[in-house]
C-alpha cells in the first residue's frame, strides 16, 4: 500500500534529518500524532501547533544560524489555523523555511503562491515523487512549498528523476499518438492526475503529463518540452485552480490550443466525462471521441 504524501514527507524528512544536522523540523499540525522525527531528532524538532505566529521569528533565526527548517501545517480547515493560513505560509516561505501541507486549497492560491519570488512549488503525486520533491527540497537553498496529499493513493507510482535523483519538472504517463496533434491532457494536482489517468483509460489515445512543479521557472522548463511534442493541451485539475495554469501555459506556448476540464472528483463519472468533453473540443469536435 503506497503512503500518504503527508507521511512519506515526514517519513522521508526524518531519514534526510540523518543526513544532514541542518535539517530541522517544525511542526503546527494540530492534535498531531507521534511524528517520527521527533523520535529520531528531538533536539531538532519544534512543536508549535499552539503558537503557529510565532513561526516566523523562529524560522528566521534559524535561517541566519544556517539551519534548513521545514514547516509542516499539518491538516486543517480551509481558512483556519496555519495550514488555511495563507499569510502566514508566505511569510515563512519569505523567510527562508521550506513548507509542507496537505491543505487541499494550496492549489486555489497558486496565483498568490506564485507571485512569492525565489520559491519553488510543488504538487506532487504520490509516494515516490513526494519523497524526491522533499529530498529536492532538502538540497538547495532555495524554499519549497509542497502540497502533500493526505490520503494513500497510489496516482504517480514512480518518480521521474534528472541526474542526482530529483525530479523533472514534468512527468509523463503516456505520449498518446506520437503527432503533434494529438491531444495532450496536462494534471495538476492528486485530483486532476487521477482525472486524468481515469480519462486515458478510456481513450487511451490521448497523451497525458504531469505537472510536478508550477512556479513560473520550473513552469516555463515544462512548457519548452510539453512543444516538443503536442499542440492542443487540457489542463486537469481543481476548477479552482485550473485557470490559473491555463493562463500560464497560454502564455508560455503561444499559437498552442490550452483548454481545461475542471475535475469535481479524482476520477469520477462526472469528471472523466468533462476531460472527454475538453479533450473532444481540443481536437476540432471529432478526432477524439469514444469509440
Amino acid at each position: 500500500m503506497s503512503l500518504s504524501g503527508y507521511d512519506a514527507y515526514r517519513i522521508e524528512l526524518t531519514a534526510l534529518a540523518g543526513l544532514d544536522g541542518r535539517v530541522v523540523c517544525l511542526d503546527a499540525s494540530p492534535g498531531r500524532a507521534d511524528h517520527p522525527f521527533e523520535a529520531t531528532h528531538p533536539d531538532r524538532f519544534f512543536g508549535l501547533a499552539g503558537v503557529a505566529s510565532a513561526m516566523v521569528d523562529v524560522v528566521s533565526g534559524m535561517v541566519a544560524a544556517g539551519f534548513r527548517p521545514f514547516v509542516c501545517t499539518g491538516p486543517g480547515p480551509r481558512g483556519l489555523g496555519a495550514a488555511g493560513n495563507l499569510g502566514l505560509r508566505a511569510r515563512l516561505l519569505e523567510a527562508g523555511a521550506s513548507v509542507a501541507t496537505p491543505y487541499s486549497g494550496f492549489l486555489e492560491d497558486y496565483q498568490v503562491l506564485r507571485r512569492l519570488e525565489g520559491v519553488t512549488l510543488a504538487a506532487p503525486c504520490g509516494d515516490a515523487e513526494t519523497r524526491a520533491v522533499v529530498r529536492a527540497a532538502a538540497t538547495t537553498d532555495r524554499p519549497f512549498h509542497i502540497r502533500v496529499g493526505s490520503e494513500p493513493r497510489p496516482y504517480w507510482p514512480r518518480a521521474d528523476l534528472v541526474p542526482g535523483g530529483l525530479p523533472r519538472p514534468l512527468a509523463w504517463e503516456s505520449p498518446g499518438h506520437s503527432h503533434e496533434e494529438a491531444v495532450c491532457l496536462v494534471s495538476v494536482g492528486e485530483q486532476g492526475t487521477g482525472t486524468a489517468r481515469a480519462t486515458r483509460a478510456l481513450a487511451p489515445w490521448l497523451a497525458h503529463a504531469h505537472v510536478v512543479y508550477l512556479d513560473d521557472h520550473h513552469m516555463a522548463a515544462a512548457a519548452a518540452e510539453l512543444a516538443g511534442a503536442h499542440s492542443r493541451f487540457v489542463v486537469v485539475g481543481t476548477r479552482s485552480c485550473t485557470r490559473g495554469v491555463v493562463d500560464t501555459l497560454a502564455r508560455l506556448l503561444p499559437g498552442r490550443y490550452v483548454g481545461a476540464a475542471p475535475a469535481t472528483a479524482d476520477g469520477d463519472g462526472d469528471s472523466v466525462a468533462a476531460t472527454l468533453r475538453a479533450a473532444d473540443r481540443a481536437a476540432g469536435f471529432g478526432a477524439c471521441r469514444m469509440a
